[in-house]
Order: structure tokens, then sequence, then C-alpha cells
């Protein structure tokens, strides 16, 4: 068998080579969720916001004419000055069940990440935490949900047997409906609590988005800027990423927790728009893909809870099950049926064991790989 040809990927053609490998790969399985091939070439485009402050670079491998891999890596200067780290991520990773392909790949993005100047390389993330990360190590009995990875079983051992050593894991939370009811006696309490606290909710507003869109991502970073792995967001991407999501938006599943008139907690939930995109196999909204997505978003009855947090000042004062509470009971009272939270790292026990008061099962986890460079 011949041996395996890493190609640069800085074309266009080239890049649809890149966009389509996991399509060959994976296309096949009926559980696995395709992308949205037209989110993927924003993302990779050099007209995306990121480019600001990030450079990256692709590359496929190929076998006897055929594509059977790809890889990227990414240096984000902004990341690297706010965490203090000389980091390069490498995501975009997929590859046939072959340790010679996947080691051809890590070594052209770790030589490509040390010519940049990078100390140490994570990932697997496409291509910071803000974006689609994790290398899904449990939980493969249940499809993706929207903005999270997906893998075969074999990718870890690619990944260690290439050398690559665990740096962190992130964990999913799946609620149910008959398992997450609020008692009329918690209802009380919270209340209370509420109401003791000086809290109010206050939910977007889409006649005012533009404005409540800066609030929502100011208090994000501001609860998110102390975790491990945390990437700022700046202005233009939050607005970038606003428009994607707005026609997914769900005012009520998006809301803050104010005290005394100040923001202090923030919650977002999205419909799980994955299981759509299962039925658009090729990835394409064109000629009929957009079908599903038009008629089927209303019957959606799971949700991916993105964003769930409490700026660290006032945690003292029982917000988080307040917060928690709220996100449940509204999710409740619409119907829905289940809801992933997702990700938390595994090492915030205050909210995983939150999570776990209010019913919820740890049912995936995601892992994050590093190595020295």
């Amino acid at each position: 068998m011949a041996g395996t040809e890493v190609r640069p990927a800085d074309k266009l053609p080239a890049k649809r080579v890149f966009i389509d490998v996991p399509f060959r790969l994976h296309g096949h399985d009926p559980h696995w969720v395709p992308p949205l091939r037209l989110s993927v070439y924003d993302r990779l485009s050099r007209r995306h916001p990121a480019g600001a402050h990030q450079r990256w670079a692709l590359w496929t491998a190929h076998r006897d004419g055929k594509a059977v891999g790809r890889i990227g890596a990414c240096i984000d200067s902004s990341f690297n000055e706010v965490q203090g780290e000389s980091w390069a991520w490498v995501g975009f990773f997929d590859a046939v069940n072959d340790a010679e392909v996947a080691g051809s790949l890590f070594d052209v993005a770790l030589d490509w990440s040390r010519r940049q100047g990078a100390k140490t390389a994570v990932g697997p993330a496409n291509f910071t935490t803000n974006d689609e990360l994790g290398l899904l190590v449990e939980g493969f009995d249940t499809p993706a949900t929207l903005l999270t990875l997906e893998n075969p079983t074999y990718y870890e051992q690619l990944w260690t047997g290439a050398g690559w050593e665990q740096a962190m894991d992130l964990y999913g939370y799946m609620f149910k409906r008959d398992a997450t009811a609020l008692s009329e006696r918690q209802r009380r309490t919270l209340q209370r609590l509420r109401e003791r606290a000086h809290v109010t909710v206050r939910q977007l507003d889409k006649k005012d988005y533009a404005a409540d869109v800066g609030r929502f991502f100011e208090l994000y970073n501001a609860i998110w800027q102390h975790n491990w792995g945390f990437a700022p967001m700046p202005e233009a991407e939050i607005r970038h990423l606003a428009k994607q999501i707005k026609q997914m938006i769900n005012p009520r599943w998006a809301f803050a927790l104010e005290r005394d008139g100040e923001p202090v907690a923030v919650c977002l939930a999205l419909p799980d728009v994955n299981q759509l995109m299962l039925k658009i196999r090729s990835g394409r909204l064109l000629p009929t893909g957009w079908l599903p997505l038009l008629f089927g978003m209303k019957r959606l009855k799971q949700v991916r809870v993105i964003a769930l947090g409490v700026r660290a000042d006032v945690m003292s004062v029982g917000l988080g099950p307040m917060l928690y509470s709220e996100i449940v009971q509204r999710l409740y009272d619409d119907g829905i049926e289940t809801a992933e939270a997702s990700w938390t790292l595994a090492i915030n026990h205050r909210i995983n064991s939150q999570l776990e008061d209010m019913g919820a099962r740890r049912y995936k986890v995601w892992r994050l790989y590093k190595k020295d460079l």
C-alpha cells in the first residue's frame, strides 16, 4: 500500500476536499450528524472575524488518490495574551483507523505550530473553547447535539497512541422531563430566595436584539474569564455569532438574572437542530436541505443549554440553584422533553453537583489533550 501524502488545504479546491473528508469517512453512519457545509466554510473563511486574532493552516491526508484524513492548527494571539500561554490549537481532525495516517497529520500540524512559536499544542478544538471542541470518550449511544463534536471510538487510540496526554475533561448532562420537574414546595422555596436576594429575570428582547446581545456577552465574558481554557470573544465575533443564531433563539430560553437591577447570571438554550441535520445527509441547504430546517424547528423537543453561569462575586447568595430552576421550569412549561447542558469542566465541582441535584445525569464526556512542543 502506498504511503500517506499530506497536502495543504490552502486553496478553494483543496478546502472543498478538506470539508468533504468527514462526509467520506462517516456519511454511511445514519447516527452521524452531518455539519452544515456553509457553516464550516464560514468558520474557515479568512473573512471570519476570528481572523483578526487567529492564524491557521489546514491539511488533508491522501492514500492511493483518496482523501483519508484531515487536520487543522491555529494560533490565537488573543487567547495566548489573556491566558499568558503559548498554545496552538489542533482541530478539525478526522481520519481512517490507521495510526500512520493520524501520525502524519499530527506531525504536520505540530511542526507548523512549533514554527509559529507555540510551546504547547491542545486539542481537538475547532479552534478554541468558543467553538466545537473535545474528543468524545463517553456517551456514544446518542447523536451529537448542536455545536458539539462526535467521533468514532477509535479516535481516542489514535490520539493517545501518538503521545497526546489528557489535559481536561468536559461533561455533558442530560435533563429528562419526567425526572426534573420542580415540586410546588421547591418553587415556593426558590421564589422566597429570589425575593430575599432581590433577583429578577430579564429575558432577551428581540426588538432590542443588538443591545441585548452586547449585554449578554459582556456578562458571558465576565463570568467565564477565569475558567480553564477561556478564550475571550471580541465584539465582532459576538455579533457574527448572534446573527447566525438569531432565528433559533427563543427569548424565553435566553435570559439573565438581575440583582438590584445589575445582571449577575446568564442562561442561553437553543433548540437542538442537529436532530434536523440528521435528515440533511449532504450537509447542503440546496436543493432541498432547507426543508427539514424550515418545517421541523417548531416540533423539536430537545434543546442544548449552551451557557449557564453565575458571576463569581455573587456565587454565595444561591443564584446557581435559582438560575438552574428557572430554565428547568421554562423548558418544562414549553413542553421540552430533554435538554443537554454542556459543557462543564470536570473540575467545576460546584456546578456539576448542582446540576445533579436538579436531576440531571452526566451522560457524555469529551476530552481535551495536550502535547509539549
